[in-house]
């Protein structure tokens, strides 16, 4: 009984279109071992791929209605509800080969039971009308998935005994059945691979009904990984150029870690690499995929990226900072989320859920921009939404503290320049040459799923001068290197973030605009998805309003402050007067 309403709790989740199908259990708080996740999964899974004939039964057959005593229109807090356990029961009665797995004296299976033989006859009128011979005919299938990618971790071979080369991995899959076949052909066919064009050394492409690695050596020692193409796009990005001299690296929000992993791949598991992840259940996931991939120059941590201050000596090396947000995940369409694809928002809470997130993902960049040797950072979303791309770089590129520090877009030569789709220059102010530097994918046209990446990068020379000016400040006295740091960094209001470039952009700006209400709501005043606190700690956000280049800045509590008290004072002065009247 407990596994059904389980199911039907993680089918109400969804039903919200919140998250993935896989991580629909723990979201929706459900609690239970390894094998009963697997099985109440299994369940939830089934019923989504049957989840419009099982709708439209339940309309021929309105039990909702012929049993409301037994499943009732409104239920107890935390209860689920009773379409969707109508939903899970009803596809177990059709379909399971055991039929619904309860107690005969559980009421709803008895509720069930008594409207068996016509939803039966029902469904087998559903096959007819589709003209298909089987039930089995009638799931709903993925047209989009037509290749599995997994990625070679020399890591391993770097570090564990034994022959783990991409050589070895050749002989192995032959000795599986496959065979390598030289250029790249879609839908790959079966039984055969092939070498991804755009990631030739190391991301291999099979048919995509492929499961050479359950129970494998090569996953289970984490010398594979199972990785979407276009997820491997930010790491390798962010790496290009990279030498083992230059510094050490952030991944600002690292869980799973898959990208992680690639990072310290192409680092060849040498200089540091520091893998921020505030959430605790991630962060464990983060560890065990670290671990596996032996992943041995990263350093794991579980805290918040925006909490980090930038000029804190740890960070002194930091030359590249990978930012991955959370994102709506619109471009995630293929392997189990295809199930959601007819569960759309309704525009008003799509349009605020966006807002909410270009808001914190814009936080994240323009805190990035902070970190005083940082050269190059990388934005990416699995996004399809230019609210969450165009817009979002556009907007930090145009900000005070990208002004000030230098940072621009890299070109296009820096950022995978045989990817052929670019970002849309309709969304960047029109500017060919700034849609031309960053990368989207798109999931039928791009055998990917969908994905934005763009690349900032500054000068070493404006690194440097940030780095003079910090080693100037640390040969001042304490006492003296104290007080600077407390006017230049910190309000009256006991805030301890970091705000470096408020008030001297600010005087900048003399003439400034007042945002339009929208634009507040959607940038300041809003709360962010994954990180509330962020949005009302950053005052360099600039304007998200369809990609407009405006530059718009807001005051810092402690301005705020100072006008209200100068606004009193100013008040008690006239009152004074008045009374000597």
């Amino acid at each position: 009984m407990n596994f059904y309403k389980s199911a039907a709790l993680a089918l109400d989740h969804l039903e919200k279109n919140q998250g993935s199908v896989k991580g629909s259990l723990a979201a929706a708080g459900v609690k239970a071992t390894p094998g009963e996740a697997k099985r109440i999964l299994a369940l939830v899974i089934e019923t989504l791929k049957y989840k419009s004939t099982l709708q439209q039964l339940l309309t021929t057959v309105p039990l909702s209605s012929l049993e409301r005593l037994t499943f009732p229109r409104k239920v107890p807090r935390h209860a689920p509800s009773s379409s969707s356990l109508l939903l899970v029961l009803t596809h177990d009665l059709l379909y399971s080969p055991r039929g619904v797995e309860a107690s005969d004296k559980w009421p709803p299976k008895q509720a069930l039971t008594r409207h068996q033989a016509r939803l039966k006859a029902e469904l087998v009128r559903l096959q007819l009308k589709a003209g298909v011979s089987r039930k089995e005919d009638l799931a709903k299938s993925s047209t989009e998935v037509s290749a599995r990618y997994v990625r070679w971790n020399p890591n391993v071979a770097l570090h564990r005994s034994g022959d783990w080369s991409i050589e070895a991995l050749f002989t192995h899959l032959k000795m599986k059945g496959f065979e390598r076949v030289e250029e790249a052909v879609y839908p790959v066919p079966k039984g055969k691979y092939f070498m991804d064009p755009h990631l030739p050394d190391c991301l291999l492409v099979f048919p995509p009904s492929t499961n050479w690695w359950v129970g494998d050596k090569w996953y289970e020692a984490g010398a594979v990984i199972l990785q979407d193409k276009a997820s491997c796009f930010p790491a390798k990005v962010l790496m290009e150029g990279w030498t083992q001299d230059e510094g050490e690296c952030i991944d600002a929000t690292a869980a799973p870690g898959n990208k992680t992993s690639y990072i310290s791949a192409l680092m060849s598991s040498q200089s540091r690499l520091l893998a921020f992840e505030r959430s605790a259940p991630r962060f464990a996931t983060l560890e065990k995929m670290l671990a596996k991939g032996q992943c041995r120059n990263v350093i794991p941590r579980r805290a918040d990226f925006t909490d980090s201050d930038p000029h804190d000596p740890e960070f002194a090396k930091i030359t590249r900072i990978l930012l991955d947000p959370s994102c709506s995940g619109s471009g995630i369409v293929n392997r189990l989320d295809y199930l959601l694809e007819d569960e759309v928002d309704e525009p008003d809470a799509q349009s605020s859920r966006l807002e909410k997130l270009a808001s914190f993902q814009l936080q994240m960049i323009l805190h990035a921009f902070r970190f005083p040797s940082a050269r190059r950072v990388v934005y990416s979303t699995c996004s399809i939404h230019a609210e969450e791309d165009e817009r979002v770089v556009l907007a930090a590129i145009s900000s005070g503290i990208a002004k000030e520090r230098g940072w621009r877009l890299a070109d296009r030569s820096e950022v995978l320049p045989s990817w052929e789709r670019r970002g849309r220059p309709e969304e960047m102010g029109d500017d060919e040459q700034m849609a031309e530097s960053v990368i989207r994918c798109l999931p039928r046209e791009d055998k990917t799923n969908g994905f934005f990446v763009a690349c900032f990068v500054r000068n070493e020379g404006e690194t440097n001068g940030l780095q003079r000016g910090l080693k100037k400040k640390a040969g001042k006295s304490q006492k003296g290197a104290i007080k600077e740091n407390q006017a230049e960094h910190q309000g009256e209001n006991g805030n301890k973030r970091k705000r470096d470039e408020v008030d001297t952009e600010a005087s900048k700006v003399p003439g400034q605009k007042a945002k339009t209400a929208k634009t507040a709501k959607a940038v300041t005043g809003v709360k962010a998805v994954e990180a509330p606190e962020a949005v009302a700690d950053d005052e360099d956000i600039a304007m998200i309003d369809g990609g407009n280049d405006i530059d718009a800045r807001t005051k810092t509590s402690a301005q705020l402050e100072r006008a209200r008290r100068k606004k009193a004072a100013q008040k008690e002065r006239k009152r004074l007067k008045g009374g000597e009247a």
